[in-house]
């Protein structure tokens, strides 16, 4: 009998907080996006996305899960995102892109968001926003699920 601890024990998720302009997580929260664009991403692979809500809201506010992760050129990433709902204009693409052969479109599903948003002071030490990203450990995910769901401040 061979035992494989590859399924007993599941890697662990890969947690990154994003920082997305308010205007675009509302469209994220109501289902109208579907894709996240960034110039740059993560050379390993993320599962689960925070959602840090920027100025003025300055909250984190939902999760998402990952389904994937696509490279090209603006003019690629602008057909994707009218097939599945990228929730931004061809102008805006091509603007955001300006200067760069390639970008990222990251598509995600399984919105999670928050009866209560997490003021992000209340779980990091000197929080800064991220420009892009930055990766969570397990602890700092943690406590801002358990933030999230706190009926009392």
């Amino acid at each position: 009998m061979t035992t494989r601890t590859k399924d007993l024990f599941p890697k662990p998720l890969k947690v990154a907080l994003i920082s997305i302009r308010p205007c675009f997580v509302e469209k994220i929260l109501s289902g109208e996006k579907k894709l996240e664009f960034r110039r740059s991403w993560a050379t390993e692979p993320v599962d689960v996305l925070v959602i840090y809500s920027s100025a003025p809201t300055q909250r984190i506010v939902a999760t998402v899960n990952i389904v994937g992760v696509t490279e090209g050129s603006p003019t690629a990433l602008w057909g994707l995102a009218k097939e599945k709902g990228g929730g931004v204009t061809r102008q805006l693409i091509y603007d955001y892109f300006a200067g760069k052969k390639t970008g990222f479109a990251i598509e995600i599903a399984d919105v999670l968001e928050f009866k209560r948003p997490v003021d992000p002071k209340k779980v990091f030490k000197d929080f800064s926003p991220p420009q892009s990203f930055r990766y969570l450990d397990a602890k700092d995910y943690s406590k801002i699920l358990q933030q999230s769901w706190k009926t009392s401040t």
